[in-house]
């Protein structure tokens, strides 16, 4: 849908708002918005804090720790139900 807005066919910025808040959420948590960061800092908050954040967001997601969502919640009450019967 997006390369029917650009003006020139050639170039490569095919994003969307998605795309868009998912950068800026690295930017804003960790980086705390500061510019011109040095590249040993930057490699240094990358390897310590956004990796470490993101490995442990996965690992829940995978084992499915934290909230669920509605149909999770109904698909967990249907599995209690059949185990009960």
């Amino acid at each position: 849908w997006c390369r029917a807005f650009q003006l020139d066919r050639l170039t490569n910025m095919e994003t969307n708002n998605y795309v868009e808040s998912w950068h800026k959420q690295p930017k804003s948590m960790h980086l705390r918005r500061k510019g011109n960061r040095r590249v040993d800092r930057l490699i240094y908050i990358l390897v310590n804090d956004v990796e470490p954040d993101y490995t442990s967001t996965f690992n829940r997601l995978v084992l499915r720790i934290g909230r669920k969502s509605p149909a999770e919640r109904e698909a967990g009450k249907r599995m209690l139900l059949a185990m009960s019967i």
